[in-house]
């Protein structure tokens, strides 16, 4: 195998908000008031530029490249429906509508998203650009975790007693581009993220998909333990045709 080495340079890593930046800025999140005033209908905004040199060691080469520029705009149009927009206007050079959703809250801990966005599978392939440890994201989350789909998705978050996050959906199956497609079998995905304490987290997940005529079935399970100096991280795939 090739060997590269890779420095990134983070060019730019900006938040941009009315109010306090928080881990979770960005996503559309509930507001916790039933009556909202003027600054909170106003959108927050966000950016992270990714560039980075490569040096292929076997073959004397090297690149410039610019693999990411995410702009995203998020917000509110009640307490209990967000909105969330993000485009990558240089994708390894190509241009990418990444999420286009609506969320609703109907109770609380629980909502609903419809629109395009992020399948819940894996425990590192949510994570922006910006929230990644190393150069690029892990093998899994770059080969079988980095997909986008249109559908609809029910999450419930429990922080009483033993915290847990559960997540699930139903999805076309046919990607960004190709929406107009009619489908008798759709994909499904189900996430469960375990928080015995705020140092560990145990995420397990499972996925189908059916690309033409073949069924996949996927079973993934993570594991994170991290304090103040060191992040430690696993993870198992098991892929079944």
């Amino acid at each position: 195998m090739s060997r590269i080495t890779t420095i990134v340079v983070m060019l730019l890593l900006a938040t941009m908000a009315f109010g306090q930046a928080k881990e979770d800025a960005g996503d559309g999140k509930k507001l916790d008031k039933q009556t909202m005033e003027f600054k909170d209908y106003l959108p927050e905004i966000h950016g992270t530029i990714r560039g980075k040199y490569e040096y292929q060691t076997e073959t004397s080469e090297s690149r410039f490249e610019v693999r990411n520029a995410r702009f995203s705009v998020s917000g509110n149009v009640h307490p209990l429906v967000a909105y969330k927009a993000e485009i990558d206007l240089s994708d390894e050079g190509s241009i990418k509508m990444l999420d286009a959703y609506a969320r609703v809250f109907p109770v609380k801990d629980l909502n609903f998203t419809i629109g395009q966005m992020r399948v819940p599978f894996t425990i590192d392939a949510h994570r922006s650009p910006h929230q990644q440890y190393f150069a690029n994201r892990s093998f899994i989350a770059k080969q079988v975790g980095n997909v986008r789909d249109v559908g609809l998705t029910a999450g419930y978050t429990n922080k009483d007693g033993f915290p847990f996050i559960l997540e699930g959906g139903l999805f076309n199956g046919s990607g960004l581009t190709n929406q107009k497609e009619w489908h008798k079998t759709l994909n499904y995905s189900i996430k469960a993220q375990l928080l015995p304490n705020k140092n560990w987290n145990l995420t397990l997940s499972t996925q189908m998909i059916k690309p033409e005529n073949v069924r996949i079935n996927m079973y993934d399970a993570g594991i994170y333990y991290q304090n103040d100096r060191f992040h430690i991280e696993a993870e198992y795939l098991y892929k079944m045709y």
